[in-house]
């Protein structure tokens, strides 16, 4: 296991800092799916006992990173075709309908600036680096939703960012020419809701989110 790195002052209380501190070495792959984890070194490494490592795992493992078993111990979770299917079944059903209410509402001005973004992405994110398009990604899809009138959606989806967040990041690794297709589809998207066509822009975010889905498949396969 390599050495944490972490923000001693992050976090609210140590059970939250450890949570904070535990995910987020798991979402930069400090850690191999599958990997057992030694709790015991872990909770050497940030100075603190067994029971707020504890308490995190068990939070983790609610959010689909890790797998606790019964006297075998703790191991980081692989991501699996199912998780895939079903993280993005959800995302495509709610983020669709998310896309048709927001289609009205969202200003001009701000899918001229997602437009900007997604053409500044696609010249730049080979040199600046695979965690630009995530951000651009996050910028994306973020800002729709800031437009959706229904909240209820904004708090399912961001009860699954975690979950969503590690697929993203597991996609991002891999090489191809899905970056490209993922910011081509995105430009289809605002298009459609550029000419005030909620309905479309609906069935382009269903079938970009469908498609992204497949490719991610894709790799595991």
């Amino acid at each position: 296991m390599k050495p944490l790195n972490v923000d001693l002052n992050e976090g609210k209380g140590l059970s939250s800092w450890v949570l904070t501190s535990l995910r987020k070495a798991i979402l930069d792959g400090h850690f191999e799916p599958g990997e057992k984890l030694d709790q015991a070194l872990i909770a050497s490494e940030l100075s603190v006992s067994r029971t707020p490592i504890r308490e995190a795992l068990k939070v983790l493992e609610s959010e689909g990173f890790v797998e606790i078993h019964s006297y075998r111990g703790v191991n980081i979770s692989k991501i699996t075709i199912e998780d895939i299917h079903n993280i993005y079944e959800i995302r495509w059903i709610i983020e669709s309908e998310i896309t048709r209410q927001a289609t009205p509402l969202i200003p001009d001005a701000e899918l001229n600036r997602l437009e900007g973004l997604l053409k500044e992405n696609e010249y730049d994110h080979k040199s600046w680096g695979e965690r630009w398009h995530y951000e651009v990604d996050q910028e994306f899809h973020g800002t729709i939703m800031g437009f959706c009138q229904n909240k209820l959606f904004r708090i399912i989806l961001g009860d699954l960012n975690n979950r969503i967040m590690r697929v993203r990041l597991f996609a991002l690794g891999q090489s191809g020419t899905h970056l490209e297709i993922s910011d081509n589809e995105h430009i289809d998207i605002l298009s459609a809701m550029k000419g005030h066509d909620a309905h479309k822009a609906a069935r382009m975010m269903e079938l970009h989110l469908r498609n992204s889905a497949a490719r991610i498949e894709g790799y595991l396969k």
